[in-house]
């Protein structure tokens, strides 16, 4: 009898034992599960319905805004590579306070067309320098309006970020002097990134068209999000966020190879084109630019 009672409480606590091996593997495993990045955020994705991140940017490192009337000053605008101010004005904006109002003639396109043709100079152009050492890693942000009237033909430029020299106007850069992660957009409110990379073809790469569309008349926020390479790896990370909504992850980029290329700045560059008049408006119209910010990346999933 005592016997049968001791090898039943043997039993008993070996069964409670095995209980709780089991439950702590499923505790273990519950635990590291979320841990696994998803692969269709780690990988090249040019479906933004299978992207789920929502905008989290880190430590705000600069904004810029046109409140005050020397704004010029505040954002370290360079000498060169500047042109179209006489299409720039500030206005008043109820939701922003102000904005930079940016014009495009009918007719006008980009400055190759008026070189080429004589048409109307459209948008306007000038490139900022960062306040702070230039980095391998930023987000931007800032919200655009495209006038109710728009018009948007075969697609047109908007800001981004750069560094280096060879930025645009068709030369490639070569990994060591210039890139640049413009935005444009394309025919009927088409989005994409535009960048000027070491691989790209005579002109820029076109990155993500489609994934999201601009409405007329209405204010978005956009942001990007540019890690660069490692040197003599393709492991740059560009990730783009509509109205705080991710629509672009695109890895395996290269951006540079060297360590000295770094983000220097914003590209502040809009204009119709294209380099030939089929780009051009056919009205005359304008875009509203407000609220800009540079911060350190974060992604929250």
């Amino acid at each position: 009898m005592k016997s049968s009672l001791v090898h039943a409480c043997l039993w008993l606590l070996a069964l409670l034992s095995s209980t709780h091996i089991v439950s702590s593997c499923r505790q273990l495993s519950s635990m590291t599960a979320p841990e696994a990045v998803d692969p269709l955020v780690r990988s090249e994705s040019s479906d933004p319905s299978k992207i789920s991140e929502r905008s989290a940017a880190g430590k705000r490192l600069w904004a810029g805004n046109f409140s005050d009337s020397n704004w010029r000053s505040q954002w370290h605008i360079r000498k060169q590579g500047d042109w179209g101010w006489q299409n720039t004005a500030t206005i008043a904006d109820p939701q922003f306070s102000t904005a930079l109002r940016v014009r495009y003639p009918a007719g006008s396109a980009s400055p190759a067309v008026k070189r080429k043709t004589g048409a109307p100079l459209g948008g306007a152009q000038f490139y900022t320098t960062l306040p702070f050492a230039p980095q391998d890693s930023l987000r931007l942000s800032y919200d655009v309006r495209f006038s109710k009237n728009f018009n948007f033909v075969k697609g047109g430029k908007l800001p981004g970020f750069f560094g280096g020299t060879e930025t645009s106007g068709g030369k490639k850069p070569d990994g060591t002097n210039g890139f640049s992660t413009r935005f444009m957009w394309r025919k009927g409110g088409q989005g994409e990134v535009y960048a000027y990379l070491p691989t790209s073809a005579k002109y820029g790469t076109s990155i993500g068209r489609g994934n999201w569309v601009f409405t007329p008349g209405t204010w978005h926020r956009l942001e990007q999000q540019v890690d660069l390479n490692d040197p003599q790896k393709n492991n740059g990370r560009l990730q783009v966020w509509l109205d705080g909504k991710k629509v672009l992850d695109q890895n395996n980029l290269q951006f540079r190879t060297t360590k000295t290329l770094k983000i220097e700045g914003i590209f502040f560059s809009t204009f119709f084109g294209g380099n030939d008049p089929s780009w051009a408006t056919p009205k005359e119209v304008t875009i509203d630019f407000a609220n800009f910010s540079i911060a350190q990346p974060q992604t929250v999933k």
